[in-house]
């Protein structure tokens, strides 16, 4: 995998952040969110065709990578010791997030549509359950008639292995643009086995939706965001701010990866539907649900991109990756938000109409 570019698939930058995050604090314990390719690329690839029987990796290297991990933690940095692991204060969660940026460009044989959506999908293997929020936007041939989840990697077509919504047993929304949501369990029809989970975990699993016209209209690849360094995920379901009248709604996350010399890497991704307009910013916001004024520039998320529907009248995709110094006063991280917000944080969306915010949402962590 060359250099990520503006232009590349957005959930290729979510797993992209974390594999490269480790190949750098294995090689000089300075990591960047996008970066290349990288030797933990290929181990988290084999390890994951290891954990769905399709490939293996020896204990010998499993071995040989444990030690150079503990190595360059504890050689690589003066600034780096034990207990600053410990002070990412995160025990790794029993959880997975799994984003799924959906675009035309990922849909195989092509599509036109300018349309997009973010879905946070949290697989729980312990309990064999997938539960799962998915805003899209801008569908340019109607309201969607199906929205699956097909069992495939990038580029080609796989098996129905999970229907989220269709036009006979679970209709879908009846519009182009919504947010849907719910749950998956052990005892649906639609089991979710060991061997599925697999595929989940080895990024293996896609969402497609299909549009008014009966063709495959957005699609985005469900990418696990893991780390071997401590990491904290939080994901958020989007409404309006009192006193906003809009019948907006959304799905935001934030993922934060805490590298061994005190840098927090921070990846955001956020789609909103049936807003006033397209979102003009995002930020951070401490404490509860705020009353008024939610949006305040200084906890503006940075290097923000907007991706908007063609007719650019409402609704949109944005995202955006920032580093930041852990030990930094106004550094700009939930984690520091929750101990200061009595445990509450939130995501907010601008739009033009609604400059101090259109669209918030609590930031649940996923543990």
């Amino acid at each position: 995998m060359g250099a990520v570019g503006k232009q590349i698939a957005a959930h290729g930058r979510f797993v992209s952040a974390n594999r490269g995050a480790m190949a750098r604090a294995v090689v000089s314990l300075r990591c960047e969110w996008h970066a290349g390719a990288s030797a933990i690329s290929g181990f988290e690839q084999a390890e994951s065709h290891r954990a769905t029987g399709r490939g293996g990796i020896s204990m010998k290297t499993l071995a040989g990578l444990a030690l150079l991990l503990a190595g360059a933690n504890m050689i690589g940095s003066s600034n780096y010791s034990p207990a600053q692991s410990a002070s990412a204060g995160m025990a790794m969660p029993t959880k997975t997030l799994l984003l799924a940026q959906l675009d035309a460009k990922q849909v195989v044989g092509g599509s036109s549509s300018d349309a997009t959506g973010t879905g946070a999908f949290v697989l729980d293997p312990g309990h064999h359950a997938l539960t799962y929020s998915l805003t899209y936007q801008g569908l340019e041939s109607g309201a969607a008639k199906s929205i699956n989840l097909y069992n495939f990697g990038k580029g080609k077509e796989g098996k129905a292995v999970m229907m989220l919504c269709d036009s006979r047993t679970r209709p879908c929304p009846n519009t182009p643009s919504a947010t849907i949501s719910g749950s998956l369990e052990r005892a649906d029809d639609r089991a979710l086995d060991n061997k599925l989970i697999g595929e989940f975990d080895s990024g293996r699993v896609y969402v497609e939706i299909v549009g008014g016209n009966q063709k495959p209209e957005i699609r985005g690849q469900l990418a696990p965001n893991s780390a071997m360094v401590p990491f904290a995920n939080y994901v958020a379901h989007l409404s309006p701010l009192e006193g906003a009248d809009s019948k907006g709604s959304g799905t935001a996350i934030v993922s934060e990866t805490h590298l061994p010399d005190g840098k927090v890497s921070v990846f955001y991704a956020a789609t909103v539907a049936d807003t006033s307009g397209t979102p003009t910013n995002a930020a951070l916001v401490s404490g509860p649900v705020p009353k008024g004024r939610a949006f305040t520039p200084r906890m503006a998320l940075p290097q923000l991109e907007v991706r908007s529907s063609r007719d650019k009248a409402t609704g949109g995709s944005i995202s955006g990756h920032y580093d930041v110094n852990s030990a930094a006063p106004d550094a700009l991280l939930v984690k520091g938000l929750l101990s200061t917000g009595n445990g509450q944080a939130g995501f907010v969306v601008t739009t033009s109409r609604f400059p101090e915010g259109e669209l918030y949402g609590t930031l649940v962590p996923v543990r």
